[in-house]
């Protein structure tokens, strides 16, 4: 717990800026890496934590985000198989579709062959969504300079800072009566969707407009029902200010 705390604290992956489509950008900044300064198991939770984190932010901007990683600074002691090959298993397993697009952002020789290393691990649909980006030039053509760091060249200056959460933050979750109402909603868009999805596949709803109406229903009951349950985490304490 620590250990993750630790790279939470320093910033190894944050949101930062949006895309020219308006997604999210998730960046991982490849140099506050170093496997030596973590034990065994930090990598794995870390890794599982930011990846959802980023697909709770990409169901706020259509489903989608950007996945960059900065490889500026990027040195010997942040050569890390097992941090790479982890996250590169997590999203082609279990998130292949919240990155709209994956940018590996590099000025660094040592890359290139890291990069042969990685390339086959990809799955083939990720892969095709994923670029090599080696300046701010090629960049521009995914993300404006206004939404890009200054230390990779771009216009937004942006200094991280990491607060712990308060009971003001999470004050919902006190809430037992709110969180009881919000379950039983869900509960009700539960049922109704199953029912309309039933008739859907039986052929006697011939219009699936209902079941569009009953899947968005769910959807926001469960969006309603998730700060009962879950606590915020850095950055939607910092877009919420």
């Amino acid at each position: 717990l620590a250990q993750n705390n630790k790279l939470m604290e320093a910033g190894l992956c944050i949101r930062v800026g949006q895309d020219r489509l308006g997604y999210p950008i998730i960046v991982v900044r490849v140099r506050l890496n170093v496997a030596r300064e973590r034990g065994e198991g930090a990598v794995e939770t870390m890794s599982a934590y930011a990846l959802e984190r980023a697909a709770t932010i990409a169901r706020a901007h259509g489903e989608r985000a950007m996945l960059l990683y900065d490889f500026t600074g990027f040195k010997l002691d942040n050569i890390d198989t097992t941090f790479i090959k982890t996250l590169v298993t997590l999203v082609n397993e279990t998130y292949p579709q919240t990155f709209s697009t994956t940018i590996m952002f590099v000025n660094s020789w040592l890359f290139t062959g890291i990069w042969k290393l990685i390339r086959p691990w990809l799955d083939p649909i990720v892969a095709k969504r994923t670029y090599i980006i080696k300046d701010i030039e090629q960049l521009s053509t995914f993300v404006d300079r206004s939404q890009v760091m200054a230390d990779m060249g771009g216009e937004l200056k942006f200094s991280y800072s990491f607060g712990r959460p308060t009971k003001k933050d999470n004050a919902l979750m006190f809430d037992v009566d709110g969180r009881q109402q919000a379950e039983a909603e869900l509960k009700e868009a539960v049922a109704a969707f199953e029912q309309e999805t039933s008739a859907w596949v039986a052929g006697s709803s011939h219009c699936s407009e209902s079941r569009i109406q009953a899947a968005t229903s769910f959807s926001n009951a469960a969006l309603k029902l998730d700060p009962y349950i879950r606590a915020r985490f850095t950055s939607e304490r910092q877009h919420a200010e």
